[in-house]
């Protein structure tokens, strides 16, 4: 067994939970990967983004539904989700794996991005196939069949995504930021310009895709100015057996999250129609907003969790206490906030002819609590390797979703479905208890949803010397 490096005595008494993401001069580095600060920066970044995306998607997503109306909203966000449901095993689970490897041996870089973007490829064009069968099994309409095939080729192109694992890997995001959000900005002027000049809703599923495949492939090119070189990547047959082995139980739970995160529109779509697809996704849109917050938080602080991982168990574990701290007391705030204004959110957002959506809002709302720790809880079942602990509990949470939504559907319709997946994404995330493994983390994020204690560990951060 390896011998850990002493902890710093002073770590868990001098500061509030939240000051040890923060940067200091008197803190310790974290390995490779730089001081806190650099982590601080990183968080910056991808909160820039996600910011930015929120202001000017939520401007533009919301004149999109008023354009679009409920019935051909609906009809947008049914070919979204479905395309969804075959196009979730098209990244085949291995991005968190290909940030892992390249932080433990960076110089495997080019065989690592390599090996991963052929394996995406294949991975996107079965997707691409995939579901064109699925759309024709299902008998759909033409212009249904249009718009799901027109969103699902966007899988494709999202192959290149690939080269984002080496600048999570250096806690560089600042490129993939302006990549993105370029490509975003864009298509979102463009968006514009189609509901002035009266584009009809085909434009509407084109432009998701083409946002996707600019960042993509603008991905490549930040790689190429960052001073790497995307013509050394080469392919390793080893690696991809040895990639493939550990991620396909991600794969497996991306596909089960996809599936219990999109299954409620396409059921609702099957059972009820469009329009009360679009009343609900209206509802869903402004939840799932909010969801960039873990993920930033869980990208950036990866990186120092391995790092306090290799130094000591009990500062190992105190990081993911952090994590869990950080992330719930947002997802509490938001929960509360929405429930008690869901209404005037609503009408004031999309306009009376969407105000149903604010009962469901109340409702779908406090699955982001689960959703958050979820997220975080993710970054421990990484760093231990317990990724098939990872693939049980989202095929857990998608069994029960797709059962809730069967019996509520048709009896509560939009309300039903809302119950359904706050219950099965609370019971998807905490469902770690049943595995003697990880009982200590279901109790640690039980712990962050107590406000006071947060308050009591600030207070003696304060009061300590």
């Amino acid at each position: 067994m390896k011998e850990t490096m002493p902890e710093q005595p002073n770590d868990h008494l001098e500061h509030p939970f939240w000051v040890r993401f923060l940067p200091a001069p008197i803190r310790e580095k974290i390995g490779s990967h730089g001081t806190l600060l650099d982590i601080l920066r990183n968080m910056g970044w991808l909160s820039f983004e996600k910011v930015f995306r929120f202001g000017v998607g939520l401007l533009v997503g919301v004149w999109v539904a008023r354009y679009l109306g409920t019935d051909q909203f609906g009809s947008l966000n049914y070919a979204m989700s479905f395309a969804f449901l075959f196009g979730s095993f098209a990244g085949l689970g291995l991005e968190g794996i290909v940030v892992r490897e390249i932080v433990r041996d960076p110089g495997k870089k080019d065989v690592l991005l390599g090996t991963s973007i052929w394996l995406r490829l294949i991975g996107g064009s079965t997707s691409l196939i995939l579901t064109a069968i699925g759309a024709s099994i299902a008998g759909m309409d033409g212009e249904s069949r249009v718009l799901i095939l027109i969103c699902a080729s966007a899988f494709v192109f999202q192959s290149f995504d690939t080269v984002d694992s080496w600048f999570q890997a250096k806690v560089r995001s600042k490129f993939t930021v302006v990549t993105k959000s370029a490509a975003f900005f864009s298509v979102s002027v463009i968006k514009i310009l189609c509901i002035l000049f009266l584009a009809p809703l085909w434009v509407f599923a084109l432009l998701f895709t083409i946002e996707i495949a600019c960042g993509s492939l603008g991905l490549l090119l930040a790689y190429r100015i960052h001073g790497n070189d995307p013509l050394a990547w080469r392919f390793d047959g080893t690696v991809a057996r040895s990639l493939l082995r550990d991620s396909w139980p991600l794969a497996l739970s991306g596909l089960a999250i996809v599936i219990y995160m999109k299954i409620d529109q396409v059921m609702l779509g099957n059972f009820l129609g469009a329009h009360e697809v679009g009343i609900y996704s209206a509802a869903v849109r402004i939840v799932e907003v909010w969801y960039f917050i873990p993920s930033v938080i869980a990208v950036s602080v990866f990186p120092s969790i391995m790092e306090a991982k290799k130094k000591s168990g009990q500062l190992y574990l105190r990081r993911l206490q952090d994590l869990y701290d950080i992330v719930a007391m947002p997802a509490l705030v938001l929960a509360l906030l929405a429930t008690f204004f869901s209404r005037p959110i609503i009408v004031g957002l999309y306009g009376e002819s969407y105000a149903a959506a604010s009962t469901v809002l109340a409702i779908y709302v406090w699955s982001g609590i689960a959703v958050f720790l979820g997220v975080a809880s993710s970054q421990y079942l990484m760093a231990e390797n317990f990724v098939k602990y990872s693939m049980y509990r989202t095929i857990i949470g998608m069994v029960l979703n797709v059962v809730l939504n069967l019996l509520l559907i048709p009896k509560y319709g939009t309300t039903g479905s809302a119950w359904a997946t706050l219950i099965s994404f609370s019971v998807s995330t905490f469902s770690l208890v049943v595995f003697p493994r990880t009982h200590p983390q279901v109790l640690m994020m039980l712990k962050s949803l107590i406000p006071m204690r947060r308050l009591v560990m600030a207070g003696k951060g304060r009061q300590s010397p």
